[in-house]
């Protein structure tokens, strides 16, 4: 092989698996396609599951580490939000996985051998990656800054580690670039190369990129090679059956808070501007009226709810509300133990408790709450993601009664809905357009077919004999 073809070799995109192959059957309850993405995981090694809400990636990834552990007779680590651990724990007594599922705080709780060591990010530091043949990611999209010291711990803590997996429904809520993140973690592609190979600067958006036109399907080509995409079964093969992937209907509900304008800073009048200085102050005096609300409409029925907040002192003002109109509830706040937001994430999971409190940030990831249709906001960020992830803790696959989903706002905190309302738009078409894309290739890989995105020299090219004769 001449040096040109040489070069040429090094720039093909290969598709190189470095797991193994099942031996056996996977688990019984896996269903058809589910067993079919997590064979191909497994077999890939290093690979990601985005997987819409509800579509089982606790699952398939309990067998993916299963798989991982037993071929190697080492522990396998799941990082996953502190809220998710009892329920993980849960989903693999209930599926019979075979080797053992513990909650892990350190090394100490970790053996040598065979084990899936269930633990949140907040743990990184007190575990030692080197001792693990694998590891899952579950909410992956933690990964999602480019610049983020999650990012880059995580990276280069399992820089090493033979098998890697991670899964998350939103693997990027703001753009594609953040792909680059999944790739990196993975040991793909660094997200600098990415960039630089399939996208442009876009000067319409300050430190933004776009997909270059004419790389747009390589890139989609290499992606599939390492990622599955899909928001039902159908998506990586037409012969599965979408039955019972279908979501029920969701209604939204606006409610809207009015209170006088209020002036700022010396005006003659209120406005209705919106700033740091307006939101906060529009906040904090609709807090009680916001939080009555929500009384009321718990009062109104005798089902759960999950009542999402953004701040504490609409904390404070909800639990003072529900106090009186409900006996059965539990609040879960950031500076809660660990324990005691997993004893109370539980008691609502179980339904000990009927009503729960929380912020999207503490609870709105992972957690399986299709025992619950009504969800209520008292508070908005503008972050897009923790508004889908919470709505979704509901409304997912699983969930078989109408979903009814309530924004109790003022009119200046209606601003941000609309920004919210506007990245969802974005997000779904963003979706769309990746399972659109990666369709065909995602359906050759998944079934093993798929081996190599390469470039192909249509004539052949004859080297200067200078460079032929160069010395390196």
């Amino acid at each position: 092989m001449n040096d040109y073809q040489q070069f040429i070799d090094s720039k093909a995109l290969l598709d190189r698996p470095n797991g193994f192959a099942v031996e056996g059957n996977l688990n019984g309850h896996l269903m058809d396609w589910q067993a079919t993405v997590s064979e191909w995981s497994i077999r890939r090694g290093r690979a990601a599951l985005f997987c819409d809400c509800g579509m089982g990636k606790t699952f398939m990834q309990l067998v993916w580490a299963e798989a991982v552990a037993a071929h190697t007779d080492q522990p396998v680590v799941l990082h996953c939000p502190v809220g998710v651990r009892q329920q993980t724990i849960r989903e693999a007594e209930k599926f019979g996985i075979q080797i053992p599922v513990r909650a892990c705080d350190d090394d100490g709780d970790i053996p040598d051998s065979a084990f899936i060591a269930v633990t949140n990010y907040e743990k990184l530091h007190r575990i030692n990656p080197e001792r693990f043949a694998g590891v899952v990611l579950d909410e992956s999209s933690i990964l999602k800054s480019f610049a983020g010291k999650t990012k880059q711990r995580l990276v280069a803590a399992y820089r090493e580690t033979p098998y890697r997996l991670a899964c998350t429904a939103t693997p990027a809520p703001n753009d594609h670039t953040e792909l680059g993140n999944h790739s990196e973690f993975l040991g793909v592609m660094p997200s600098s190369e990415m960039l630089s190979r399939w996208f442009l600067n876009d000067t319409m958006k300050a430190g933004g990129y776009r997909l270059k036109g004419h790389a747009a399907a390589d890139f989609w080509n290499w992606l599939a090679t390492w990622a599955v995409c899909m928001s039902k079964p159908s998506d990586i093969n037409p012969a599965f059956s979408d039955d019972g992937y279908v979501l029920p209907e969701m209604r939204r509900f606006n409610h809207l808070i009015d209170i006088p304008d209020t002036p700022v800073n010396g005006q003659l009048f209120g406005t209705t501007i919106l700033n740091a200085t307006t939101l906060h102050t529009a906040k904090r005096e609709s807090c009680t009226l916001r939080a009555a609300k929500v009384a009321q409409l718990i009062r109104g029925n005798d089902e759960p709810w999950i009542v999402w907040c953004d701040t504490d002192y609409e904390a404070d003002a909800l639990i003072k509300s529900i106090r009186g109109v409900c006996d059965s509830f539990v609040e879960v706040r950031g500076r809660d133990k660990e324990s005691i937001k997993e004893q109370k994430l539980t008691a609502f999971s179980t339904g000990e408790a009927r009503v729960i409190v929380t912020k999207p940030g503490i609870a709105g990831f992972g957690m399986n709450w299709q025992h619950c249709r009504n969800v209520a906001f008292v508070g908005l960020s503008y972050s897009y993601e923790k508004f889908y992830q919470a709505v979704r803790r509901s409304y997912r696959f699983g969930q078989t009664q109408v979903v009814n989903v309530h924004v109790i706002s003022t009119e200046v905190e209606a601003v941000i809905e609309e920004t919210v309302n506007a990245k969802q738009a974005d997000h779904h078409n963003m979706q769309l357009a990746m399972i659109e894309a990666m369709r065909d290739v995602q359906r050759l890989s998944v079934a093993g077919d798929l081996k190599r995105s390469q470039y192909e020299a249509g004539n052949s090219m004859e080297l200067p004999s200078w460079i032929k004769t160069a010395s390196v």
